[in-house]
């Protein structure tokens, strides 16, 4: 599925038909900006700017700011994220035996 979306997009990006291409990428990018309702998402804004940088200079500046800020963010989360172990952040609780806690 994923190859498939894949190569549609790439055979898009690649067309000469611009008007098509042009009419995707507002579309997704108008779907992108209504993110948080329920069918659509804000994996739009980011596909349908990448659809309209082939044909305008301005999208294509935004699209690569974009790039480049989300690469530095994710950097930066999994640099910081260290080990993920099950005990990471928790303390350890030991109870004495045979003395109760609470009433």
């Amino acid at each position: 599925m994923k190859n498939l979306l894949l190569r549609r997009f790439h055979a898009l990006r690649t067309s000469h038909n611009h008007w098509l291409r042009k009419t995707v990428g507002l579309l997704l990018v108008v779907g992108g900006c209504f993110g948080f309702l329920p069918v659509l998402g804000y994996w739009m804004l980011p596909l349908g700017l990448a659809l309209l940088a082939v044909d305008f200079p301005v999208a294509r500046r935004l699209n690569r700011r974009l790039l480049v800020t989300w690469g530095r963010w994710r950097r930066r989360v999994t640099r910081t994220a260290g080990p993920r172990g099950p005990s990471v952040g928790r303390q350890r609780v030991t109870r004495t035996p045979g003395i109760r806690s609470g009433p």
